[in-house]
């Protein structure tokens, strides 16, 4: 490609896509060179590269391993690990994989093959999907990046829920400071009027009648009022939204309009909920339409 064709940002992507294919090229190259072996549960598995002198996965880690996954007869990608860069953490003792898993060590990479209906069956409890044909079986290259017993691992999480509480704390006081007006409640909720009124005040119990969208704060909408689906309903205080509606919307008045910024424990905290990441806090221009 021309250099003046490529912005820096789409330079990197394409030479990490070369490194991602390149490795992969490499590994199924030097499998070809290893003989299959079969876990006590009938897998059979290759390993690529080993070091016995590594951490080996015992039962009870957690694995955290970089995997691709490919159906057999056409060689369509169903799992990619390298895919933004996230890594995937299993238990070694997992129904499926686990077997494979606990004969390697950390630094260990492996290729092995499970059928489809055995995979979607015991690891995520439903049926294959029926686009992928029966009997078909998947193929794996994974290589074991890190290893933790129990007590490592709810560390890890711990610092890792740590640097994301910061992130998103630091992320919505920026936010904050960009705003005029802003009210904070003894929860944590804050929350801006853009449209007053006189209308008919909102309380718990109340049936509300609003359109709204939210968005995460770096603008991401991740949803919104549908022209299919206009308005939404519910009953305040009742637990039907995240709490952080429960109590805005208990503050407006019929016809107002506010911008709510919702903590991430008044909204979906450490869980997060779909497209919306872990202790994330939330955006939502919401318009009182009827109270009732």
């Amino acid at each position: 490609f021309p250099s003046h064709d490529i912005s820096p940002i789409k330079k990197n992507k394409i030479m990490k896509k070369i490194l991602s294919i390149t490795l992969l090229a490499a590994i199924v190259f030097s499998a070809c060179t290893k003989k299959f072996e079969k876990t006590e549960s009938g897998i059979e598995y290759r390993i690529i590269n080993t070091n016995d002198d590594a951490r080996a996965v015992t039962k009870g880690d957690q694995v955290m391993i970089q995997m691709v996954g490919k159906l057999d007869y056409n060689d369509s990608l169903i799992f990619d690990s390298y895919k933004n860069s996230k890594p995937y953490y299993i238990p070694s003792d997992e129904p499926t994989l686990g077997a494979v898993l606990q004969v390697l060590h950390k630094g260990d990479s492996a290729e092995f093959s499970i059928s489809s209906d055995t995979l979607f069956l015991k690891s995520f409890g439903q049926p294959r999907p029926a686009a992928i044909k029966e009997g078909a079986m998947i193929k794996f290259v994974v290589k074991v990046e890190d290893v933790y017993n129990q007590e490592e691992m709810r560390k890890k999480i711990s610092e890792q829920n740590g640097e994301m509480r910061t992130k998103d704390s630091v992320a919505c006081e920026t936010y904050l400071k960009s705003l005029t007006g802003v009210v904070k409640t003894a929860s944590g909720l804050n929350y801006v009027v853009v449209k007053s009124s006189n209308g008919k005040q909102a309380t718990k119990n109340s049936k509300v009648t609003v359109k709204y969208k939210g968005m995460l704060l770096d603008g991401t909408v991740f949803d919104e009022s549908k022209p299919e689906n206009p308005t939404l309903s519910f009953v305040v205080g009742m637990g039907q939204v995240i709490p952080g509606w429960d109590e805005g919307l208990a503050l407006m008045k019929e016809g107002e309009t506010f911008k709510l910024i919702i903590p991430s424990n008044l909204a979906y905290g450490a869980q997060g909920a779909g497209p919306i990441p872990p202790f994330s806090s939330l955006i939502f221009d919401v318009e009182l339409l009827k109270v009732e």
